[in-house]
């Protein structure tokens, strides 16, 4: 039986039915790796996602959906900037946010506010505690561009504060969570995904201060915190709540059609960070039922590919792959009910 028979964007919805989403980073738009673009749609088919959110999408979105809906699937897009969302579902509205592409979807009876985001890449600032510098353009610690910190890591929370608002993210996400606000009065289900260029405050704790070259940093970035405060759940971290046991690692991924000098900016670090990730705002019509890794097991650490030890699940770890980045894929029930 042909795929576009079986994909779930092919069936009808009903009560109960399986919405999947899936955060890849498309390097380049597909364009980094050769093949790279057959490659996304290859990673979508065999995930099932449904609903896709690109950060670093280019013009070769359009191929990208081509190429799935000549498989007999009916997918369309929208774009703003560097990302995209990819829908099975019919797009309702779109708008764009800073950083963000929007896209009301309709599945059934029930309208999804769906946002891809790519947030600001400079102001890097969880590469000064690994003593390195974080891609500042100008102002606080701009002299050390990307290069190694002569003097060692910098440490200080309020230093990477300062640097970390400097970057636009957590004001970027502000403005998501007033506009997701509005929506949610629409009576519409909310789901974001993304790279954040930023990591977790679930992830840079007390358990986790001296691994992965923290150099005993405890910090609550910004972004990530305002979204917890605010009620939306950390899809991965539903799963693995332990930072230690499951780090989640997204970047930098081994990629083995890739160079590892193009894969490390910090080439003597530990510079392993979770920063893609699938967010959901509670909702009676949406059940979370499982959150997986999706891509290589292997990481580089110190200019090194090393795979990963922990227990989390990768799918398609085999694949041919396009990207510096690994995905992440949520599923979910959705039920078209009267909310």
């Amino acid at each position: 039986m042909s795929w576009a028979a079986t994909n779930p964007a092919n069936a009808l919805i009903g009560t109960g039915s399986t919405v999947k989403t899936l955060v890849l980073n498309a390097w380049f738009g597909g364009t980094a790796v050769p093949g790279g673009v057959d490659m996304i749609v290859e990673i979508i088919k065999q995930t099932g996602a449904t609903i896709v959110f690109l950060p670093e999408a280019k013009s070769t979105t359009s191929d990208i959906v081509q190429k799935l809906n000549a498989s007999g699937a009916t997918f369309d897009f929208r774009m703003s900037g560097s990302t995209a969302v990819i829908s099975a579902y019919p797009i309702a509205e779109t708008a764009t946010l800073p950083f963000m592409t929007k896209a009301v979807l309709t599945v059934g009876t029930v309208q999804i506010a769906a946002y891809a985001a790519h947030l600001q890449y400079q102001w890097y600032a969880t590469y000064l505690p690994r003593g390195y510098g974080a891609g500042v353009p100008s102002g606080e610690f701009s002299e050390y561009g990307w290069k190694k910190i002569p003097s060692g890591p910098i440490t200080d929370p309020a230093a990477l504060k300062r640097v970390n608002i400097a970057s636009g993210r957590p004001d970027a996400v502000n403005r998501f969570i007033a506009d997701a606000r509005s929506e949610r009065l629409l009576g519409r289900v909310v789901l974001l995904g993304g790279d954040f260029n930023e990591p977790s405050t679930l992830d840079w704790t007390e358990a986790t201060a001296n691994r992965f070259d923290h150099n005993g940093v405890v910090m609550p970035w910004q972004s990530t915190q305002a979204l917890k405060d605010a009620g939306f759940t950390d899809d991965f971290r539903r799963k693995y709540p332990d930072p230690v046991r499951n780090p989640g690692f997204t970047w930098p991924a081994s990629n083995p059609n890739a160079a590892v000098s193009s894969l490390t900016w910090a080439p003597e670090a530990d510079e392993r960070d979770r920063i893609d990730y699938l967010f959901h705002f509670a909702d009676p019509r949406l059940g979370w039922q499982d959150t997986q890794l999706v891509g290589p097991r292997g990481s580089i650490v110190r200019n090194q590919r090393v795979d990963e030890s922990s227990n989390e699940t990768f799918l398609l770890s085999d694949a041919a792959w396009p990207t510096d980045h690994k995905g992440v894929l949520s599923s979910y029930t959705l039920l078209n009910i009267s909310k």
